[in-house]
């Protein structure tokens, strides 16, 4: 019952993003934008610091590019940059229990960073909301799918949740939070008063 509720809004959403990407279709700059930014995030991805045992840890700051065309172009491209990067994870490797965990961990969670644009960029407190905000939906999709696909890696007598938040927390959300910092003390006002991003908007 839970692989299908999950497995359910979890296409849910994802008619959703397709739905947007039909209202604000990407020219053949923002594709290039795109697969550059996303590139760049799985290069930093697969330099790790830290790795868990059982997936992820902490890399070098592998969630800033795509937090950063979100703040640059928008949510559509944000969310695009983030499912491309999720695509290219599984490159690195990939664990794969049932279709619902795979659109959690590979698909949605990373999307989530490109919410990152949420509360605008007018100030670097709407800024570092916006990136905080991304990262929390990310990581709490992480959690969820820790929970109920991971839970028999949990400490006997620990409960899942518990186990799935702390694992995640101290990892990807970790990350998340300096990535957070590190694009909201960017100059991100210089960046979008350049010509290619303009000519973007234009």
């Amino acid at each position: 019952m839970k692989n299908s509720i999950i497995l359910g809004i979890s296409i849910l959403l994802l008619i959703l993003y397709v739905w947007d990407l039909k209202k604000h279709k990407l020219d053949l700059r923002s594709i290039i934008t795109v697969g550059i930014f996303s590139g760049i995030s799985y290069i930093l991805y697969i330099i790790q610091f830290i790795k868990y045992p059982q997936g992820g840890g902490i890399s070098l700051f592998s969630m800033v590019p795509v937090m950063l065309i979100s703040m640059m172009y928008g949510r559509t491209v944000g969310l695009t940059g983030g499912l491309v990067f999720g695509l290219l994870k599984m490159l690195n490797g990939m664990f794969v229990v049932h279709p619902a965990q795979f659109l959690l961990d590979y698909i949605l969670s990373t999307m989530g960073i490109g919410l990152a644009c949420t509360f605008g960029r007018e100030s670097k407190s709407k800024i570092f909301a916006g990136c905080l905000f991304a990262v929390i939906v990310s990581v709490g999709i992480n959690i969820i799918s820790g929970a109920v696909y991971f839970g028999q890696y949990a400490p006997e007598g620990m409960n899942v949740w518990w186990y799935s938040f702390i694992y995640n927390a101290s990892s990807a959300g970790v990350e998340g939070v300096l990535c957070a910092v590190i694009v909201s003390i960017l100059p991100i006002e210089k960046f979008m008063n350049s010509r290619y991003v303009k000519a973007y908007k234009s």
